[in-house]
This record gives structure tokens, C-alpha cells and sequence, in this order.
């Protein structure tokens, strides 16, 4: 949702919308996992490995941003919002 606005809007290339995007993650994230916690609905021990698991996608995916042509993004993207739509419709 936010990458089109960011292109649209916003004028930006879309490796850098892609980039914001994704940065964007992490404090939203962050803010969620610390109201869950002040509710107490979020276990610590059964949360370390996702975030393990976040924290290293998000490495990854940083390094590989660099090195992917912008057209693949789009087409990645694509396909991420594709299936999305179609699970929704599926599962409704």
C-alpha cells in the first residue's frame, strides 16, 4: 500500500519506495510488540524466534534491495499483492 503511494505521491524512485517501505516496518513493529506487552499478551520466549527471524530477513532483503533491478521489485511486488488478494478472496 505504501510503495504506489510513495510513488505516486510522493515522487520517488521505486527502489527508494521499496527502501522506505520497509523501513518503515520496525517502528510499527516496535510500537506494537510494546503495547502487547504492556497488555500482557505478548510472551517473550514465544516471540524471540520471529523476531530472530525479522531481524535477519531484514538483513537480507537490505543487501539484496542494492542488488535487484528495480523492474524485479515491481514485478516481486506484484505477485506479493496477487497472492495476497487471492488468499483474502479464499479465504473468506
Amino acid at each position: 500500500f505504501l510503495v504506489p503511494l510513495l510513488i505516486s505521491w510522493c515522487g520517488m524512485e521505486q527502489k527508494r519506495a521499496f527502501a522506505t517501505s520497509v523501513a518503515v516496518i520496525f517502528p510499527l513493529c516496535a510500537v506494537s510488540a510494546v503495547i502487547y506487552r504492556l497488555k500482557g499478551g505478548l510472551p517473550i520466549a514465544q516471540a524471540v524466534p520471529y523476531l530472530l527471524g525479522g531481524a535477519a530477513g531484514g538483513v537480507l532483503a537490505g543487501k539484496l534491495f542494492g542488488r535487484v533491478k528495480a523492474d524485479w521489485l515491481r514485478r516481486a511486488f506484484g505477485v506479493l499483492i496477487l497472492y495476497g488478494g487471492i488468499r483474502a478472496v479464499l479465504l473468506l
